[in-house]
């Protein structure tokens, strides 16, 4: 089978699209910022029942140096690593660089070695922001427009990142390109280390918010995100395709009593009251990730999953299985017990 590439193979969904290579036979590498991970990835996969261990390679996504010896001998690539933080950075080339840089630096080292099928882990940030007032559904024709309103650091960095991208792919049209979309992902960790995206459930499982935001999301998870990558790798059809990968749009008082009809004895932390605004705005004097989502107030788009039922068969599982399996997960691997 081949041999494929998946960068950020430790982070929460780079290490379900290796696991889900491995599953279906193919031969994994993986590249890691420093091998003093090594052992913590080994033991991920090795948890997982898997004996044939990815590789493992060192690359950073604002250095040229790495990958050329990252994708040298494979034969497609799954760039998935992408900056993600649950706050507002101190500057946004804090996350807009390594984005940008790192689509540049694998594609580039793909030309070198002469690798051209990539799929690309890009998001629906890219999608529906800075659209005029009022507009909710979006389809995988739409772009965020980046001299719009609500236009976050972390929009822009996916924005840009999938920009290079198919901007690369039409400098070079041997490069046989795919991007998939995710929404907001959840789902069950391999490991005890919460993603960026599962962090926001820990807090609320933790107490640490007194309600939910006016706010809603389009949901999908991690296990139908990986699967989504590799049906899309293996189907020529998809090459040029762009996939938004969503099941359901959700409120987050939604998700709040998802979390407690999977663990009623978590009412005492997890509230499901819906706060106003202003309580948020001053919430946020004090909480940077709160910080963040001040302009989404209020939105919950809906993002058509359509393209991807279409040239795919994508059916993912509906959000409430996800949500379960998610809190489940966080509760087996003690992560509300860690400080």
């Amino acid at each position: 089978m081949d041999k494929v590439l998946v960068t950020g193979i430790s982070g929460f969904l780079g290490s379900h699209i290796a696991a889900e290579g491995l599953r279906r036979g193919y031969r994994i590498r993986g590249t890691i910022r420093d091998m003093a991970k090594k052992q913590l990835v080994d033991d991920l996969f090795r948890n997982q029942g898997f004996t044939d261990l990815p590789e493992l390679a060192v690359a950073d996504l604002l250095s040229e140096a790495g990958w050329g010896e990252a994708v040298a001998g494979c034969n497609g690539i799954m760039h998935v690593a992408s900056p993600f933080i649950l706050g507002l950075p101190a500057h946004e080339d804090d996350l807009i660089r390594p984005a940008v840089h790192g689509v540049k630096n694998v594609l580039r080292a793909a030309l070198e070695q002469k690798v051209f099928r990539v799929i690309q882990t890009s998001s629906i940030a890219a999608i529906m922001y800075g659209h005029p007032a009022g507009r909710t559904k979006f389809t995988e024709k739409d772009w965020t427009r980046l001299d719009g309103s609500n236009v976050s650091p972390y929009t822009k960095s996916k924005t840009l990142a999938e920009l290079e991208f198919w901007e690369m792919g039409k400098r070079h049209q041997e490069l046989k390109l795919t991007s998939i979309c995710p929404g907001f992902v959840t789902g069950p960790l391999l490991n005890s280390d919460a993603g960026t995206s599962v962090e926001v459930f820990v807090r609320m499982m933790k107490g640490e918010y007194p309600g939910v935001p006016r706010l809603g999301f389009a949901v999908v998870d991690v296990r139908d995100v990986a699967v989504l990558h590799w049906d899309a790798y293996e189907n020529e059809q998809a090459v040029s395709g762009r996939y938004p990968a969503t099941s359901e749009s959700v409120w987050f008082r939604d998700l709040a009593s998802m979390i407690l009809e999977a663990k009623p004895e978590l009412s005492s932390r997890v509230k499901v009251r819906q706060l106003p605004d202003w309580f948020m705005r001053i919430f946020a004097l004090f909480d940077k990730p709160v910080r963040m989502i001040l302009p989404e107030l209020g939105f919950c788009a809906e993002i058509s999953r359509e393209a991807a039922e279409r040239d795919l068969n994508f059916r993912p599982m509906p959000v409430r299985d996800s949500v379960r399996d998610t809190v489940e997960s966080i509760l087996e691997k003690g992560i509300l017990t860690k400080t």
